[in-house]
């Protein structure tokens, strides 16, 4: 392990990124892991019966602290670990995701800590700059304990006395003392392994923990960083405020939309210039400056004057923080539509996966996060393509569907239920061109909602993404969705990878929830083939005309299909270079 540690050290001096990177040893993890079990014998971590635990290490580096600790309680029942990671090493980072850690920001300093909550914190700090991060930490970041491995001064530090008194820690208790004469990467600096905590968590010597019905939470008497940033940054002071304005992301997503494609705004002069990412930054750091600044505005006026307009204070600091949170959410979700050589090869439900995969990351919208996220974004993207298609065929398949089975098949098909779509995994088939595909609806019972309900929008739309997934461009639709009616008729149009433009489905959609598809057989056969070389049913051209008795030919460009689906960095370049 040592040998490994001074390798990966010396990988980090060679690219410029030995940050003071000196990792946590076993026997300091080791005396956090004993006190957690000690804490949890008589206080709850989370609020919610349960829910995972979330474990938050600062600066983590190659994520040893977060992976002992979920070890260490792997057999604990209703002591499920989730671990989290604010690192700004990409040679860390990048392992974090076979190693199950979720990354929440990069650089210390970006990072806004007040959007960020853990049940249990844990930071080993560059010892240069340990009283900034500790003041920063307990000031702004919500937590129910944190750990901390300093140097030995942090007790007479003025800054973290000051932190702690402005947030209400109260407990600091040293749990050891230790050194790193022995460790991976030696070094001579004395440390105080400390818990901050808002209770003193002693237990009830009065009280049978083993028999206690209910016990307290860690933060019971814990603040909230982000009421005490509103009040002594913004200056409001409770006995007023009130909103009626809620913070409405769909309105705030369709102004910038707006901003970024009207000619003469800063935002389009942006985009055209340096390239949507920076537009989209630039836009979100004036949204947040002008949410502040009003905000300080509103403090500025005399409280009885509010309090006499019947202006509330908790629903005023709900609005502060659903404006300064809610934006993050937005200009993510903006990002990602932009990102449409991953989202136009998705599924919807596998475009909302990830899309709420990386909205619930609660990452801060700066730069260097940008970078990651679109990273992640190809990463897993890629991951989702195949199994896009995959599921559109599945969907498809219906007893009514199947042209023939494969000639060595062993399995049938079996549908007991009309609405099922899912048959006999271990059967392998061929999809005829024209079947009868059967739903519950197509069409929303209220009389204001007109045209496909939600359902038949997005199997239309999948059907969309399949065909731009088989090689087809260009593709679009006949009709839009809110003037089908019953028995109407919508036609995907699509080019072909020889320039023809040609109608690749026809669909019909019925009251009773029947759709009626007739494909173009060119674009079946390419379904047929590429899914089951994806699902692993042939592993060859010959061997699929073999297996399923194909009629057809199968070409050396409709076999290679699923060799093009998945996309590379270079497609999504433009959102972070212009030049590109």
């Amino acid at each position: 392990m040592k040998q490994s540690t001074l390798s990966l050290v010396q990988d980090l001096k060679d690219s410029g990124n030995d940050f003071e990177w000196y990792p946590t040893t076993d026997k300091q993890i080791n005396t956090i892991i004993d006190d957690i079990k000690i804490i949890k014998k008589d206080f709850d971590f989370t609020t919610r019966y349960s829910e995972a635990v979330k474990v938050l290490d600062v600066g983590a580096g190659d994520g040893r602290v977060l992976e002992a600790i979920t070890a260490a309680f792997k057999a604990e029942e209703y002591f499920n670990i989730d671990a989290y990671a604010i690192e700004k090493v990409d040679l860390h980072t990048n392992t974090y995701r076979k190693k199950g850690i979720t990354l929440l920001g990069t650089e210390f300093n970006q990072v806004n800590f007040i959007s960020k909550n853990c049940d249990i914190g844990f930071v080993n700090p560059p010892y240069s700059e340990f009283s900034h991060w500790i003041q920063t930490l307990i000031s702004h970041l919500r937590f129910g304990i944190l750990y901390a491995v300093i140097p030995e001064r942090w007790k007479d530090d003025p800054a973290i006395k000051e932190a702690m008194a402005l947030r209400g820690v109260k407990f600091s208790k040293v749990l050891s003392t230790s050194d790193f004469l022995d460790a991976d990467r030696t070094a001579r600096a004395k440390v105080n392994i400390v818990r901050f905590s808002f209770n003193e968590l002693i237990a009830d010597e009065d009280h049978d923990h083993t028999h206690r019905r209910y016990k307290h939470n860690v933060s019971y008497n814990s603040t909230d960083p982000f009421d005490l940033f509103l009040e002594n940054e913004l200056n409001l002071k409770k006995t007023y405020s009130e909103t009626n304005e809620k913070f409405n992301e769909y309105c705030e997503k369709e102004r910038v939309r707006k901003e970024m494609a009207t000619e003469g705004t800063p935002c389009f002069e942006l985009v055209t210039s340096k390239g949507v990412l920076w537009a989209l930054l630039d836009n979100y750091e004036r949204d947040l400056a002008n949410t502040l600044e009003q905000y300080k505005l509103i403090s500025t006026i005399n409280p009885s004057l509010l309090q006499e307009l019947g202006v509330d204070f908790d629903a005023l600091l709900k609005g502060a923080k659903e404006k300064m949170l809610g934006y993050r959410n937005v200009y993510w979700h903006l990002l990602f539509e932009k990102l449409d050589a991953i989202s136009t090869r998705l599924t919807q439900k596998h475009k909302n996966d990830l899309l709420n995969t990386l909205s619930a990351n609660a990452l801060d919208f700066t730069y260097t996060n940008a970078l990651y996220i679109i990273q992640y974004a190809v990463e897993v993207g890629n991951e989702l393509i195949e199994q896009s298609l995959i599921d559109v065929y599945i969907n498809l398949t219906s007893p009514d569907a199947i042209s023939r089975y494969y000639k060595s098949n062993k399995h049938i098909y079996s549908d007991d239920w009309r609405y099922t779509n899912t048959g006999n995994e271990k059967a392998k088939y061929v999809l005829d061109y024209r079947f009868i595909h059967s739903n519950h609806s197509n069409f929303s019972g209220y009389s204001w909602d007109r045209g496909l309900n939600e359902g038949a929008r997005a199997f239309t739309s999948d059907l969309v993404v399949a065909f731009k997934l088989l090689g087809y461009t260009n593709l679009y639709t006949t009709c839009s969705y809110d003037q089908i009616s019953y028995g109407g008729k919508i036609s995907i149009i699509g080019t072909t990878p020889s320039g023809e433009v040609e109608e690749l489905v026809d669909i019909k959609y019925y009251k009773n929830g029947n759709r009626h598809l007739k494909f173009n057989q060119e674009a079946m056969l390419r379904l047929n083939v590429t899914v089951s070389r994806l699902l692993g049913w042939v592993r060859s051209k010959d061997e699929f005309v073999e297996e399923s008795q194909c009629t057809e030919t199968v070409n050396d460009n409709v076999w290679a299909i699923s060799d093009d689906m998945k996309v590379t960095p270079s497609n999504i370049l433009m959102l972070t270079c212009k030049a590109a």
